[in-house]
């Protein structure tokens, strides 16, 4: 069965905010849990209720929706941000990516649109439209990505969740079925992905965050 998904959003204009509350309080599957009119009202929101998505307008009056953004996903990194703005937002585009949101929709959109949105950023998808779709590089240095972005093996990724279970190297070997030498080539690979340099380090990068999901020892 399918998780409900919560909504909080963030929206300075009355009107707006409670027409986008109807449409998703009518839709089986969503609830919206609360509505906040400045930056510090959504975060301070956010922080009590825990949602899926937040739905984030780019001009509030106190704070701007790159840093709300950035805030939220500092904070609370599952969580969906979503814009939705009535301004040409192009300027901002490569900031919010870089903040984490995993969608951006104007205002003018239809209501299927932000449905769709929605539930395509909560199976890890977006949309976007196709002028800006077709801007987009996918050319990035690595020293820029985001960890939850780097390439992982599947044994990469098996060795990294022991290594979050602070693991030693010995017992990593033996799970994996290798030489405690070939761990530390693996490990020294795992780093370079996450732009780390040490076993602390990529442990401290990982913690606490739920995008990163452990892989079991035991799986094949």
């Amino acid at each position: 069965m399918n998780k409900e998904i919560k909504v909080v959003i963030i929206d300075d204009h009355p009107t707006m905010a409670l027409g986008i509350s109807h449409i998703l309080g009518n839709e089986a599957g969503i609830s919206v849990l609360g509505i906040a009119s400045t930056g510090i009202e959504g975060i301070e929101l956010v922080q009590n209720t825990h949602p899926t998505v937040v739905i984030l307008d780019l001009n509030l009056p106190d704070l701007n929706g790159v840093r709300i953004a950035a805030a939220i996903k500092e904070k609370h990194p599952a969580i969906h941000v979503i814009i939705h703005t009535g301004f040409d937002y192009t300027p901002y585009f490569n900031q919010l990516v870089e903040s984490g949101v995993s969608g951006i929709l104007n205002k003018s959109a239809a209501p299927e649109d932000i449905l769709e949105m929605i539930r395509a950023a909560v199976r890890g998808y977006t949309i976007l439209p196709l002028p800006v779709f077709r801007q987009i590089q996918l050319q990035r240095p690595e020293h820029a990505k985001h960890y939850w972005e780097a390439d992982l093996t599947p044994t990469e990724q098996k060795i990294l969740s022991m290594v979050a279970d602070k693991q030693t190297n010995s017992r990593i070997a033996g799970v994996i079925h290798m030489s405690e030498s070939s761990v530390e080539n693996y490990l020294k690979r795992i780093y370079s992905k996450l732009g780390v340099r040490s076993k602390s380090e990529a442990i401290a990068k990982i913690e606490n965050d739920d995008r990163f999901q452990k892989v079991d020892e035991d799986a094949e």
